[in-house]
């Protein structure tokens, strides 16, 4: 019993001794090496950040596995089996961090052309508005500043080009900035009309909430902050929408004040009661008013010619026409054309009003003289 029991230990003695690959010398031999040689390089291969064939290689040494058992079924796969479960734990850790990265990657690009976009909409902007904006003008300037607010929350990491590019942009545009700042406080202050005063007032706040947006994206350059001081202190200065109405309206009375008859070129009562009666048949409808004087504005008739050929077509005359409304209200037109045609050898008599006439200038009734 003894001697069995020493044979048995010899003979497992000899099997543990058979894992080993440089002890070994069965018919698997051959397999066994190249199974520990390929996993040596799966090593090499894992250590250096892997690649996209280390699963088929693993999958290759498992197959090993199954041809030494397949050649000596007594010969023991345990630390070749240990080393598939080694490998494939440090394949699967190399996948993870290969996608981490790549997420990292990712969301990185992603950020950025998040960031650029949001550069784009931000300074590729434009601040000039006119009548039909003012209905949502306060919503606009709102939506605006929050722009500036989400941009700075941004990652600008990975933008650096497009910065680059839009402060080179920014900074032409502040070389009219100063200038066109206060040209926009000078025709706000100017407006007789409340809606275009308010026209003015809210490009003014928009052109200051884009320089605010350029001040803090690029908080080194002072130039930005400049231009964003001059249209904070304009604004302060007009004050509130209600202020700048009432601006309108002071400006619109005195304009009114102020406006007089312009001297004639000629003196002609009979081509001025010409002109009254002409404006009367052809706009005094428009403009809801009889006309009461005109002042002659052309010393002479201009002769008008063919573009071709150069023959003489007609003639017209210019002044301008002083009406009043039914409700007692004096008006000042702009330029009002008179026009003859030339038939045979000589300017006929019938006399039309071939253009419109370009609004007109309230006045007090006194001032008609």
């Amino acid at each position: 019993m003894k001697t069995f029991v020493t044979l048995i230990a010899f003979l497992l003695i000899c099997l543990t001794g058979q894992s080993q690959p440089g002890d070994y010398s069965g018919p698997a031999k051959l397999t066994v090496n190249a199974f520990w040689d390929g996993a040596a390089k799966l090593e090499q291969s894992i250590a250096g950040g892997g690649s996209n064939l280390d699963k088929d290689k693993l999958v290759t040494l498992q197959r090993k596995i199954f041809d030494v058992k397949a050649k000596d079924p007594a010969y023991s796969t345990a630390s070749m089996e240990a080393k598939i479960a080694s490998l494939k734990e440090k394949i699967e850790g190399n996948l993870k961090k290969n996608t981490e990265a790549s997420v990292a990657v990712m969301d990185k690009m992603k950020s950025t052309r998040l960031y650029t976009e949001a550069l784009k909409n931000l300074f590729y902007y434009s601040t000039q508005l006119g009548n039909s904006d003012l209905p949502g003008i306060k919503e606009r300037i709102a939506a605006y500043k929050q722009k500036t607010a989400d941009i700075l929350t941004m990652d600008r990491s990975g933008a650096g080009k497009e910065l680059e590019s839009h402060k080179t942009k920014l900074k032409i545009t502040f070389r009219q900035a100063e200038k066109d700042l206060y040209e926009l406080d000078r025709r706000c202050r100017e407006q007789t009309n409340k809606d275009n005063a308010a026209v003015r007032y809210y490009e003014l706040m928009l052109t200051q909430a884009f320089w605010d947006a350029a001040r803090q994206v690029y908080p080194e350059e002072s130039d930005f902050t400049k231009a964003n001081d001059i249209a904070s202190k304009l604004l302060t200065g007009l004050g509130t929408i209600e202020q700048v109405y009432a601006l309108a309206e002071k400006s619109k009375e005195q304009k009114i004040n102020d406006t007089r008859l312009p001297e004639p070129a000629v003196v002609d009562p009979a081509l001025e009661k010409l002109f009254l009666d002409i404006f009367n048949e052809n706009h005094a409808a428009e403009f809801k008013g009889k006309a009461i004087r005109a002042v002659v504005t052309s010393k002479d008739w201009s002769v008008q010619r063919h573009e071709i050929t150069g023959i003489i077509t007609g003639r017209t005359r210019r002044a301008v026409i002083v009406y009043k409304t039914s409700e007692g209200r004096c008006y000042l037109t702009g330029n009002f054309f008179l026009h003859q045609e030339y038939i045979g050898s000589s300017f006929t008599s019938a006399t039309t009003s071939p253009y419109g006439i370009l609004g007109s200038q309230e006045m007090r009734c006194q001032n008609v003289h």
